[in-house]
């Protein structure tokens, strides 16, 4: 009966996932690309001016605004090697919590390899990578597959996309600028959720990774994410993207 579940489980995050791939596909198709805005440099004001106290290195600094965050966010170097730890929390309309899904994430060369712990005990496996998802549990025999694009990585892990960043409409974004977030310098993004409530976004200006978010509705936060614990470049290799079979998808430095 387990195994049942398992399946069916699994059954539904490949259409989740396959949903979210043309949902992208077609979103993408028809929005336009995002390009970065330089503040006026004769503008008197910046939330981060050169050599302020926030420690960031000195050198052109893009002014945040609703209207400049996305661009900055895009212009952002995304380490391609690292792993961490995320945690992602999940909360009831009264802030109870329903469950809490922790994730430790392996990342290098365009692959990324999940191993998400569940609310419910099991331990979901997934790798992606060349265009493709392999997912399976953990103690199971069945690996399940089926095709990737951009967003796929980050839905892996329950987290918000750069994609969907990107695409908030810039009427919906009500608040950005620089703010730390558990030590590290972030850019921060607050929008209207289309399907109601609020979401909140920081993004590591270090590693360009997203490090914290959250969505709130009816005035209770439903949704927590943050990560923890970033080494860059990997430095763990052996056997991370290797199916139960022993089939070695890809080897890190290759």
């Amino acid at each position: 009966m387990e195994d049942k579940k398992r399946t069916v489980m699994a059954i539904i995050i490949i259409a989740v996932v396959l949903a979210a791939v043309l949902y992208s596909f077609f979103f993408n198709l028809f929005s336009p690309t995002p390009h970065l805005e330089l503040p006026d440099p004769d503008a008197s004001q910046s939330l981060d001016p050169v050599g302020a106290e926030s420690g960031r290195p000195a050198g052109v600094v893009v002014e945040v605004t609703p209207q400049t965050v996305q661009s900055l966010i895009a212009s952002l170097e995304r380490y391609e090697s690292y792993r961490r730890t995320v945690a992602v929390e999940y909360f009831g309309p009264s802030g109870q919590s329903l469950g809490t899904v922790t994730a430790h994430v392996w990342a290098d060369g365009g692959w990324l390899r999940t191993d998400a712990a569940l609310g419910s005990g099991a331990v979901e496996h997934s790798i992606v990578g060349d265009g493709k998802l392999w997912l399976w549990y953990e103690g199971g025999a069945v690996v399940y597959s089926g095709p990737a694009d951009v967003k796929t990585a980050d839905l892996s892990q329950r987290l918000p996309t750069y994609e969907d960043v990107l695409a908030l409409n810039k009427a919906d974004i009500t608040d950005a600028g620089y703010e730390e977030r558990d030590g590290q310098p972030c850019v921060y993004v607050e929008a209207k959720s289309p399907l109601g409530g609020t979401e909140r976004f920081w993004v590591s200006e270090t590693s360009g990774l997203l490090v914290a978010a959250e969505t709130e509705k009816d005035g209770s936060v439903v949704y927590s994410m943050s990560a923890r614990d970033v080494v860059s470049p990997l430095d763990q290799t052996e056997g991370i993207f290797t199916l139960p079979d022993g089939t070695a998808l890809y080897e890190p430095g290759e």
